[in-house]
Parts: C-alpha cells; sequence; structure tokens
C-alpha cells in the first residue's frame, strides 16, 4: 500500500513539473493549440 501511495505521488509530480515546463515555453504551447484547432 505504501508502494503505491508512493508511486502516485510521484507521477503527479511528474505530471505537474511537465505542465510546468510546457507553460514555462510559449511557443510550444502555440504549437500545441494550432494542432488542437487544425482538428475542427
Amino acid at each position: 500500500m505504501m508502494f503505491k501511495r508512493a508511486l502516485l505521488w510521484i507521477a503527479g509530480a511528474a505530471a505537474l513539473g511537465l505542465v510546468f515546463m510546457a507553460y514555462a515555453e510559449p511557443s510550444l504551447m502555440q504549437q500545441m493549440a494550432d494542432q488542437l484547432w487544425a482538428c475542427f
């Protein structure tokens, strides 16, 4: 049980880190938005 909880904490921290890195690079966010908009 303790291992599963630690794994969830690590996964959550990694996800937050990736989101932070994505927002720290504005051109990446612009490219992702353009790709999303191209679907419509």
